[in-house]
């Protein structure tokens, strides 16, 4: 269970968002922005985020975020 020890790392690549605000709201809510996550075709076909070293797929970012809250940390 993620703590102030082992936070939830969550990543995204820069293309993944479909907005500019999309991707400005990740970039606050303290997500890490990379350049490329290697995930290609999945990036272009549905919204994903990297969350402790997973993918992790939705229709939404927030759905994601959902998903990704018992996620264990490394």
């Amino acid at each position: 269970m993620p703590d102030a020890v082992n936070p939830i790392k969550v990543r995204f690549c820069v293309n993944n968002p479909r907005t500019l605000a999309e991707r400005n709201a990740l970039i606050e809510s303290g997500s890490e922005c990379i350049g490329c996550l290697g995930n290609c075709t999945r990036c272009f076909e549905t919204r994903f985020l990297e969350i402790n070293d997973a993918f992790i797929e939705g229709d939404s970012y927030d759905e994601i975020l959902s998903k990704g809250e018992g996620t264990e940390s490394a």
